[in-house]
């Protein structure tokens, strides 16, 4: 394992990059264990990591890194403001969605590195149209000042199965890409001309449900997969405010779908995260269907056993939070959004005794035009967004606003 010594890769990595590599190594033997201990699991268990590459973006660098965190080597993206201030910056974990799309997954908030393959820019590329109006927020944010983590959550992006890079290949690769996925294909299935369409229909379905067998892999060994993945984004929350150019007050968690549902987790275990946005992931459990392999990611039954998904608000008090959901969303219903808003409401305002927004009178759901978190910079902040299944760039202007509300 080689990890980063200034003397030795100066000449390849820009000195800029070289001075926060410094930093990091002069800080990671002091990473506090907050919360995630007192909640039985593990923060960063050592003090290594890895540099795999760096680009300067204009504004800000982008370093490829992994580290290791609850007994897993980790992939990411930390982007850092370009130059570094002599005072620390906010900071955000940020945290990739399910899309039953596993070739990607930091990769769908982060524009990929330079040297990635192109079958994962151009995958990366479409998955950004689709749910994000085209833009990257991990960029954006990074451009405006925060340092930023995306991380790669377990059987996603570069921690993905072969066969889902296979169809990465297919679906998304240049012509030389194509080939030799096909190439992979015939030695695969003993075939010389396999039928491309079929194989891309086979590769979806079976990575797809091989979900099943990372959660009964995992659950072999006692462990819940869910509970992994909370006890990784933990551990890189942990890892983020440790940073010397983070001010570790200011650090903030977003997420959209899945990755909407891994914040309200992580804010509510985490003591290093302050604030959270969760974009389209709240609903009365009544109305789940848990029976989709989907799931499995998601499923901590000792939680939904004895609570429905908006009582996690009794967890994140008193942090500032933002939930949005479309009002078209095929998957979370508005009328079940709109009970599971207006309980997270009644909660914050029962634990905190009174109205949370004075002069104002709480109506359990904010409208899109109140949508930018409350003056006071506390509160259960819940907003109805026009549209289905999307964080377009309406409600990114939203979640930046919520986090210059209370990070800034």
């Amino acid at each position: 394992m080689l990890l980063c010594n200034i003397s030795e890769r100066s000449a390849r990595i820009p000195l800029r990059v070289c001075v926060l590599l410094f930093c990091l190594q002069v800080l990671a033997a002091s990473v506090p264990c907050g919360a995630a201990e007192a909640a039985g699991t593990e923060t960063l268990r050592s003090s290594e990591y890895i540099l795999l590459s760096s680009e300067n973006r204009g504004g800000y660098e982008c370093l490829h890194i992994s580290y290791e965190a609850a007994g897993d080597s980790v992939r990411a993206y930390l982007l850092v403001p370009d130059p570094v201030s002599s005072v620390p910056c906010p900071a955000v974990l940020m945290l990739h969605d399910h899309g039953a799309r596993f070739d990607i997954g930091k990769e769908k908030l982060v524009r990929p590195a330079a040297d990635a393959p192109e079958h994962i820019k151009a995958s990366s590329a479409q998955w950004a149209e689709k749910y994000f109006d085209g833009a990257y927020m991990a960029d954006s944010l990074a451009a405006s000042g925060y340092v930023v983590l995306v991380p790669d959550a377990l059987y996603w992006g570069e921690r993905s199965s072969a066969d889902a890079q296979l169809w990465s290949e297919l679906v998304y690769g240049d012509s030389l890409e194509t080939e030799s996925a096909l190439k992979k294909a015939c030695r695969t299935m003993s075939e010389n001309k396999p039928d491309i369409g079929v194989l891309v229909r086979s590769l979806k379905e079976k990575v797809f449900e091989g979900q099943r067998t990372v959660y009964d892999s995992l659950a072999a060994g006692n462990v819940t997969w869910a509970e992994k993945i909370l006890q990784e984004d933990i551990a890189s929350a942990s890892f983020l405010a440790s940073l010397p150019f983070v001010d570790r007050e200011r650090v903030g968690a977003f997420g959209f779908s899945m990755g909407a549902h891994r914040c309200w987790l992580l804010s509510a275990f985490s003591d290093d995260v302050k604030c959270g946005a969760a974009v389209c992931w709240m609903m009365m459990k009544r109305d789940y269907d848990s029976s989709s392999p989907s799931d499995l990611s998601m499923r901590i039954l000792k939680l939904r056993d004895d609570h429905d998904f908006p009582d996690i608000a009794r967890l994140t008090y008193p942090r500032p939070m933002l939930f949005v959901s479309g009002r078209q969303d095929p998957l979370f219903p508005e009328h079940s959004v709109a009970e599971a808003f207006e309980r997270m409401q009644s909660i914050y305002r029962e634990m905190s005794c009174g109205c949370l927004h004075p002069g104002k009178p709480c109506s359990g759901v904010v409208e899109e035009q109140d949508s930018v978190a409350c003056e006071s910079g506390t509160g259960m902040n819940t907003v109805f967004a026009e549209g289905g299944h999307h964080c377009g760039l309406p409600v990114q202007r939203m979640v930046c606003g919520f986090f210059n509300a209370n990070l800034r």
